[in-house]
């Protein structure tokens, strides 16, 4: 268990916010890979597990436009969703369980919607739109 999933999908969101600005929905899912890989890191810490450092990170280009990355990221969180249910199968820890259960809620619940919603827009959203998906309210 590790967080190379977190860890791709925060290094891949900041390729897009350096090639197009701080654009939604990339720089709100940034904030939030970066928050489950550090909830990831504190799970690891407290299993004795050492924890690597981001292989990515300056090593990943974004996609030529922002519907194509869209469209890419939305694809990497549903394999972000497989990677959480082949782990949660595997652990019987309870904290552990817990946190994976909670970032695979956030993937199915509101990363994947918010990619899928912004490849039907050209790539982006607004904020006004990232904030409906992150309290889960129009």
């Amino acid at each position: 268990m590790g967080p190379d999933g977190e860890y791709h999908a925060s290094a891949s969101y900041l390729a897009v916010i350096e090639k197009f600005g701080e654009v939604e929905p990339y720089v709100s899912i940034r904030a939030a890979e970066d928050r489950h890989s550090s909830a990831l890191v504190r799970q690891l810490e407290r299993l004795g597990i050492e924890v690597p450092e981001n292989p990515y990170l300056g090593k990943l280009q974004a996609p030529s436009d922002l519907t194509t990355a869209a469209r890419a990221w939305a694809d990497g969180e549903v394999a972000n969703i497989a990677m959480y249910d082949t782990l949660l199968a595997q652990t019987d820890d309870a904290a552990l369980f817990r946190v994976l259960t909670n970032l695979r809620r956030a993937s199915a619940d509101v990363h994947l919607p918010a990619f899928q919603a912004a490849a039907e827009q050209g790539g982006t959203l607004t904020p006004e739109q990232m904030a409906e998906f992150q309290t889960g309210r129009p």
